[in-house]
C-alpha cells in the first residue's frame, strides 16, 4: 500500500474520550488475537469477538447498539458469514469482510462489502477499518 500513514481511530470525528467500538468474528484465534493488537494499538475497541457463526449472531442480536462496526471473517469454520451479513447490513452496521479468498472471488460469492484479504498487514487492517468508520453517519 503506498498510501500515506492510515489516519487511525483516534483521528476520526468522534466524540472526545470514546473510542470505535468493533465486533470482531474470526474462528482463527492467532489471527483474532492479532487482530485485537492492530485494533487496540489503533485507537479502537473490541466489543466482543465471537468465533463462530451462531455466537456471533446471538452477539449481534442482544448487543447490537454497543456495535459501531465489525470485521467479519467470510469463512467461519465452514459457515458462510451471510446471515452475519445480512444482520449487519438490516442493522445499518458497516462492516469490513476479512478472508483468505481474494476480492474477486467475494465478489463471485455474492458480497458487495468492503474487503481485506489475509495475509494483511496492521497498516493495511487500520487504514481498511478507518476508511470504514470514516464514512459511517455520526449518531445525533
Amino acid at each position: 500500500m503506498t498510501d500515506p500513514a492510515p489516519a487511525s481511530a483516534r483521528d476520526l470525528a468522534k466524540a472526545p474520550g470514546s473510542e470505535w467500538r468493533v465486533l470482531v468474528v474470526e474462528d482463527d484465534v492467532l489471527i483474532r488475537t492479532d487482530i485485537e493488537g492492530t485494533l487496540d494499538d489503533g485507537g479502537f475497541a473490541v466489543v466482543g469477538a465471537p468465533t463462530d457463526l451462531k455466537s456471533a449472531m446471538t452477539f449481534v442480536e442482544t448487543r447490537s447498539r454497543q456495535i459501531d462496526c465489525a470485521l467479519i471473517d467470510v469463512d467461519l469454520g465452514g459457515h458462510s458469514c451471510r446471515p452475519l451479513v445480512a444482520a449487519m447490513e438490516k442493522l445499518r452496521i458497516p462492516y469490513l469482510l476479512v478472508t483468505a479468498h481474494s476480492e474477486d472471488t467475494v465478489r463471485d460469492m455474492g458480497y458487495t462489502g468492503p474487503v481485506v484479504e489475509k495475509p494483511f498487514t496492521a497498516r493495511e487492517l487500520s487504514a481498511c477499518l478507518s476508511n470504514l468508520v470514516s464514512r459511517k453517519p455520526q449518531e445525533a
